[in-house]
């Protein structure tokens, strides 16, 4: 029922099966991240390799971002104007309200507000775990029309030098966070150390071909995935029990993290084809993954409530854990669905982002 309803939705939107396909893996591991975060103990050392294994799964989305993005180019001041009035109201508008209801929700419970924190909260995507991410893309919607130019200028240049710029940030942020010696920007706000993923996309887009690989090709990149995971879970080990910094030691942005995403960037680029063969309920969730990825943190917290008075299943983790992922993405795919069948489909896309 589910695969026949989405290919209706995708001959209406010419949606490719492929990207959604992905898409649905990567909100599934952000929801995943966030199981760590609510229902275990994501900074001790035995969820360190499984908390590594996830760390793709954002940098995925800011490339399947930049990909879209680069659908219809800007080559005027006019299409720029287009552009981010069409982009960016598609994510704000439902980020706001989310954040509204969670600050009002806040601000009922607590009896306080404050205007200067809201402002600041709003600005940084502050209301609610994850919510820098929306951040972070209008940042990128904004810079679109130079990082456009740099590729049709420089072509594979322009690449390296969005890579180099990348890595020397990188630089800057261990330095903070590693060492704790100079203050650092809210995680919404340094694109910088983002921002090759996106451009990845970009570049990618670009092209208007497909990859062409071979079985070598592609085994070399499995291999380079395993390797570059295996090598963030040795630095993660080590920032956690040489440095005592748990919270950088399960961060995405550090050298080997970013390696091993472009692993899986490229492995998805390289393995394009296979994911056309996934399951269709895969790619629904992917098709809704914005609204999942905003609502997904509401439902987690109530859940968690619930299975953590059952011992038997909150004590261990690996069972806990999977269940807090597939209860959360099941109940949000099912309001989601809901929602979209019995409210009006602008007030859907337009506000609640679903």
């Amino acid at each position: 029922m589910f695969s026949k309803h989405f290919s209706l939705t995708v001959m209406k939107e010419d949606r490719d099966l492929s990207f959604d396909a992905f898409r649905g893996l990567a909100i599934i591991a952000v929801v995943a991240i966030h199981a760590t975060y609510f229902g275990g103990s994501p900074y001790c050392i035995g969820f360190i390799p499984y908390r590594q294994l996830l760390n793709a799964a954002v940098p995925a989305l800011f490339f399947m971002s930049g990909y879209w993005a680069s659908k219809k180019p800007i080559k005027s001041l006019g299409d720029y104007n287009t552009f981010l009035m069409r982009k960016l109201s598609r994510i704000l508008l439902p980020y706001l309200f989310w954040s509204f209801v969670l600050l009002g929700y806040s601000a009922v419970k607590k009896g306080d507000i404050n205007g200067y924190r809201i402002i600041y909260i709003l600005l940084t995507g502050g209301a609610c775990m994850g919510y820098y991410f929306v951040i972070v893309i209008a940042q990128f919607y904004v810079l679109t029309p130079l990082l456009q130019y740099v590729n049709r200028k420089l072509g594979w240049y322009g690449l390296v030098s969005v890579l180099i710029f990348n890595l020397a940030s990188l630089f800057v942020l261990y330095l903070s966070r590693l060492f704790n010696v100079i203050w650092h920007l809210p995680a919404a706000l340094p694109f910088y150390s983002w921002i090759i993923y996106y451009e990845i996309g970009l570049f990618t887009s670009d092209r208007h071909r497909e990859v062409l690989t071979t079985p070598k090709m592609r085994f070399g990149i499995l291999f380079a995935i395993l390797v570059s995971w295996l090598i963030s879970v040795l630095e993660a080990a080590i920032i956690l029990s040489k440095y005592d910094n748990p919270v950088y030691a399960a961060s995405v942005v550090k050298y080997s993290s970013f390696l091993y995403s472009i692993c899986v960037i490229l492995g998805f680029i390289f393995a394009r084809g296979y994911f056309r063969r996934l399951p269709g309920l895969l790619s629904t969730i992917g098709y809704y993954s914005f609204g999942i990825y905003l609502i997904h943190i509401i439902i987690l917290g109530q859940i968690v409530k619930f299975f953590q008075e059952i011992r038997a299943i909150s004590s261990f983790q690996p069972l806990y854990q999977l269940i807090l992922i597939v209860v959360t993405t099941l109940i949000c795919f099912v309001i989601i669905s809901i929602a979209r069948k019995l409210l009006p489909a602008s007030f859907c896309s337009r506000v609640l982002g679903f």
